[in-house]
């Protein structure tokens, strides 16, 4: 018997999918059984694959920027924000096996639609408007010294962390330690080296 969350389970499950097999590489048949219902509840929560990948985009688009708050709202200092940040990526994937669902659908972008790829980039520019927003303001504290646009900066830092989550699920590699990774404290030449706990997890 189908209860009220089913559409979220519907979610929960295909979201794990997509992290692990990619987005084109399962059926609703597999995801029925994953969730142990009926191909046509799915269909009638989401008649069109590409439906699902616009709820599902959505959805982690809108979980990523609650984090991001409750982040904002916890650490007081630049160099805390964006370790906290960072320390998303690294936890993403423990096992080295999942991946964030921006590195996936932007690897299935020819099979999908124009609706699904503008929330795929709206998510790219939710992470690099933020990441330049901590880098601008951790320049002014002292904290990160660097040449150029922050905004360009901050786009690397984003383009380094997806790309680290395909290289260790590659090699099948456990996440680095919480904090800043060195190649981007080099990049900042940040001072500091302390440690910072992961108590973020991206959903």
């Amino acid at each position: 018997m189908e209860t009220a969350d089913t559409k979220e389970r519907i979610l929960e499950a295909s979201q794990a999918l997509v992290q692990v097999r990619g987005f084109n590489a399962f059926s609703y048949r597999d995801l029925a059984e994953s969730v142990g219902i009926r191909t046509a509840s799915i269909h009638y929560y989401f008649p069109r694959k590409d439906d699902l990948a616009l709820s599902l985009v959505r959805r982690y688009h809108e979980g990523f920027r609650q984090i991001l708050r409750q982040i904002e709202s916890r650490e007081v200092r630049s160099e805390g924000r964006l370790a906290s940040y960072l320390n998303l990526f690294s936890s993403l994937s423990e096992d080295g096996l999942r991946l964030c669902l921006f590195g996936v659908f932007s690897a299935d972008a020819a099979s999908l639609s124009e609706e699904v790829l503008m929330e795929i980039r709206a998510f790219c520019d939710t992470n690099v408007d933020w990441v330049s927003k901590v880098l601008k303001a951790g320049q002014k504290e002292g904290a990160f010294s660097f040449s150029g646009s922050p905004l360009e900066l901050a786009r690397g830092i984003f383009a380094l962390m997806e790309g680290e989550l395909l290289v260790r699920r590659a090699l099948r590699a456990p996440g680095p330690p919480p904090g800043i990774p060195p190649v981007v404290r080099a990049l900042l030449s940040c001072r500091g080296d302390g440690p910072f706990a992961a108590t973020d997890h991206i959903p």
